[in-house]
């Protein structure tokens, strides 16, 4: 009785270990993989900052009310062209506006190339180096100046 027991526990382990869900990307896949529709989970900061002049000075920027919440849900693009040309990156005010804008707009539009498949290079904005990149999570470190400080920005985004 006891070795069919064994067989049936490993043969449920191994069932449930073959359900997960493989994300990862090779270095071949980087370009195919950023290309789509990102929303953010997570912006911190590698330096406490006080971005709305609250008084208060914070690391986590998505989690507090450093950043408006008409940011928080704006979604970002990365689009492919022609080949031989740059891509499209795009911020989108989503379905939450900030006042200034109309929803479903873009607020923040650039061309980028992926550089050595860690580095995305923007024409107009600072780059993005890429610590993480799975089928599902985008995980960037950016140079920014918020608050009058220089930091760095990670941001975590999940594909929508």
């Amino acid at each position: 009785m006891k070795p069919i027991c064994s067989i049936l526990l490993v043969g449920i382990v191994l069932g449930f270990s073959s359900c997960k869900k493989n994300d990862d990307v090779s270095e071949s896949e980087r370009a195919e993989t950023l290309l789509g529709q990102w929303e953010y989970q997570s912006i911190m900061t590698d330096r406490a900052v006080d971005i709305n002049g609250d008084g208060t000075v914070n690391i986590d920027l998505f989690n507090t009310q450093e950043i408006r919440q008409c940011i928080k849900d704006n979604l970002t693009f990365f689009t492919a062209r022609a080949a031989g040309e740059k891509g499209d990156y795009s911020i989108n005010d989503n379905g939450l506006a900030c006042q200034e804008d109309t929803e479903f707009t873009n607020i923040e539009e650039d061309r980028y190339e992926l550089i050595d498949n860690n580095v995305i290079r923007f024409d107009s904005r600072n780059e993005m180096r890429i610590q993480e990149l799975t089928k599902t999570k985008l995980v960037i470190e950016t140079n920014d100046n918020l608050g009058d400080t220089d930091v760095i920005v990670t941001i975590i985004y999940n594909k929508s």
